[in-house]
């Protein structure tokens, strides 16, 4: 394999040159591989060490990781990536962060967009993730007992002289205890190295909760509570919490019994809250305004909340007024948008990337919910809504287009650091020349499309008809991973069938061979779920449980006939033409409504009726120099009748072979036959004047 030798930030980086294609027809890919496992290859027991080199060994490049640097770099990896958020509860990045914008003398506040009034977001379904916020959990809780530091699982029996530490990811100055003893209260004090230096007793007022058992403890802060990072008298104060091991800086109380006690709870009082009326669930978020903190330490006191200059504005602490996305997130997610219009932050931010992929050994990432972004499918506001940081209220068009322009400056700035070509998105079938906040610099920005469950078996002709995309982003020389998944496919329908399953795979090459625009776009053939990775099928995905996923859905033995390159469609033939909103396009051309096009080279092989150019039934053909792709469709996707329309026999212009799911060719045949929503793929029986051309 050619290396090619570049110096990096003052390093030595041995870089792929021209990786060698795995197949002769296509590059391919795998989707956040991971959870290796025994498994069986060729027909004998292997390991899950052996497992993820066959996959190494399979595909082209990875969207994710392999977890082993030099896999990754013969791959041409890209990881994972979410330029656009910030865990609520912070991880590996956010510490990494942290620890770099205290040596920069960054305020690492400046990395989140916040609310400059008191905000109400309808909630569409919430995600268990908000409850780190909703209910004050700490971010780490430790117990000290006879100088020895352990995790504290509450309710806890303490021994005399035993400490809780409160370990929080934010300022704070209320908390929430259930003891059988009230406790001495002391806060952290930095020293000049950043770590704590003391323990400074602090006077609590304490307040009985109507709701609870527990008491509330309020102080006051009189001055700055600068964080520090979890060091104290040279010891790491953690036990194991990966994120504090990676450098975040924290606020801290400690609480000291004399005497035995026993806690059920202790949390940081919430400043969020859920509340459901007339069927609607939201969430309210206080708003920060700075002109309500007049001595500009960061805290609103006592005194100056009683005088705000604004008074919708009733955030505490600048971190309270932190956008949050309240539309639908992942399940077990909580997520804070960044702000992309401090200078500082994005140096140090793209900087977490630049050393995160040298590390990883990756090419670049794929940043995900490229369409998630300031919008109201994130941001459904029932009252205030104004971003401090913006002229702009969440939700709104502006905004969304405003930040996505934002979004794509920081995202050219990694690329100008790192120098790669793999900066890649995740848009699925998004049309990004119909989707109107998405501004062009976004869309130039980007070098590679994962088109995730892009084709299915039941696509219909129609979806084909409109997915001229695929090859405008070819023409400007951006690159696609092209998913082909079972969804909605036989197997769907006869999950127990291993012969439903692989005529779904079968059809899905067939119709990836139709988009494939070799060097430009990688194939990838899963299941009908969103949930990726290289551990065993089930009976849900697959009609054998305990097979490798990967091994069970890529047709490596299919993948291994050489189809040659796609060709134009011969000149007898009537071509396919596209649809962008009424404006037309046949496969031949270069351009549908002034938008450049890669020709596709589709033509009908078969149609209802020769009239008009949209078809109610038909079969789509695309030639290779040594091969034939074809699939049988109808108008409407997702038909279950079509599936047990009578099949159809078409002529062929010449002998072909039909390529079979384990690689093997069937009888030479001018003839096709075709069941609904079938694709098949065919080998041009050669003559031997072009076998020698």
């Amino acid at each position: 394999m050619l290396r090619t030798v570049v110096w990096l930030g003052g390093l030595l980086l041995l870089l792929p040159d021209g990786l060698a294609q795995v197949y002769p027809s296509t590059g391919t890919a795998w989707v956040l591989p991971g959870s290796w496992q025994d498994t069986v290859i060729d027909g004998k027991p292997a390991s899950a060490k052996q497992l993820k080199l066959w996959e190494n060994q399979h595909a082209d490049v990875v969207f994710g990781s392999m977890q082993d640097r030099a896999m990754n770099q013969s791959m041409n990896a890209m990881g994972y990536m979410y330029a656009h958020k910030f865990d609520c509860r912070p991880g590996k990045q956010e510490a990494w962060l942290s620890q770099q914008a205290f040596r920069s003398g960054v305020d690492i506040e400046d990395a989140y967009l916040h609310f400059a009034e008191d905000t109400q977001l309808l909630v569409d379904k919430p995600s268990s993730g908000l409850d780190h916020l909703l209910d004050g959990q700490p971010y780490h809780l430790l117990l000290v007992r006879n100088n020895q530091y352990s995790t504290a699982r509450l309710p806890i029996e303490l021994q005399a002289d035993d400490q809780l530490i409160l370990i929080s990811s934010y300022p704070f100055d209320s908390f929430e205890l259930n003891a059988s003893a009230i406790p001495e209260i002391s806060r952290h004090a930095a020293d000049g190295a950043g770590a704590v230096g003391l323990w400074q007793p602090l006077a609590v007022s304490w307040h009985d909760k109507t709701s609870t058992d527990s008491q509330l403890g309020q102080f006051s802060l009189e001055q700055p509570w600068p964080s520090a990072f979890p060091r104290f008298e040279g010891r790491e104060l953690n036990s194991g919490e990966p994120g504090l091991a990676s450098g975040l800086r924290v606020w801290m109380l400690e609480l000291s019994w004399a005497q035995a006690s026993r806690v059920e709870s202790l949390a940081i009082d919430p400043w969020l809250e859920m509340t459901r009326s007339e069927e609607q669930l939201a969430l309210a978020i206080p708003g920060w305004d700075p002109a309500n903190d007049k001595n500009n330490d960061g805290y609103i006191n006592e005194s100056e909340f009683a005088s705000r200059a604004n008074s919708k504005a009733s955030a505490r602490f600048r971190h309270q007024a932190r956008l949050i996305p309240a539309g639908y997130l992942w399940p077990g997610t909580c997520w804070y948008r960044v702000n992309f219009l401090d200078g500082a932050i994005n140096k140090l931010h793209a900087q977490w990337y630049q050393q995160d992929w040298q590390q990883q050994g990756l090419a670049g990432a794929y940043n995900d919910d490229m369409a998630k972004l300031l919008g109201s499918n994130q941001f459904k506001v029932l009252s205030g809504g104004k971003i401090d940081e913006l002229p702009y209220v969440a939700g709104s068009e502006q905004a969304e287009y405003e930040y996505a322009l934002q979004l794509a400056g920081f995202l050219q700035q990694v690329k100008s650091l790192t120098g790669t070509q793999w900066l890649a998105a995740n848009i699925s079938e998004l049309n990004l020349w119909h989707y109107a906040p998405w501004p062009p610099e976004l869309r130039e920005v980007i070098d590679v499309w994962l088109r995730e469950h892009y084709l299915t078996p039941a696509i219909g002709l129609n979806r084909l008809q409109r997915y001229w995309d695929n090859f405008a982003l070819a023409s400007q020389q951006d690159k696609s991973l092209i998913m082909a998944s079972t969804k909605g496919g036989r197997s769907q329908l006869s999950p127990s069938s291993l012969s439903a399953w692989q005529t779904d795979i079968e059809t899905g090459l067939a119709l990836y061979y139709l988009f494939n625009i070799p060097g430009q776009t990688y194939y990838h053939s899963w299941n009908q779920s969103y949930r990726y990775g290289s551990g065993h099928t089930d009976t849900d995905n697959w009609a054998q449980p305990g097979i490798a996923k990967n091994m069970a859905y890529q047709p490596t033995e299919m993948l291994a006939i050489d189809l040659g390159t796609p060709e134009p469609a011969p000149g007898d033939v009537e071509r396919v033409v596209f649809d962008n909103k009424g404006k037309e396009a046949d496969s031949a051309d270069t351009a549908i409504d002034g938008i450049p096009l890669e020709p596709s080279g589709w033509y009908w092989l078969q149609r209802s009726g020769w009239f008009g150019d949209f078809p109610e039934q038909g079969i789509i053909a695309r030639r290779y120099s040594k091969g034939l792709a074809l699939y049988r469709g109808t108008r409407d996707r997702n038909n279950p009748a079509f599936f047990d329309i009578k099949p159809i026999e078409v002529s062929l212009d010449g002998l072909y072979q039909q390529v079979k799911f384990d690689g093997s060719l069937g009888p030479q045949v001018n003839t096709v036959t075709l069941a609904g929503y079938q694709g098949v793929i065919l080998r041009r029986v050669m003559t031997q004047k072009a076998k020698e051309q």
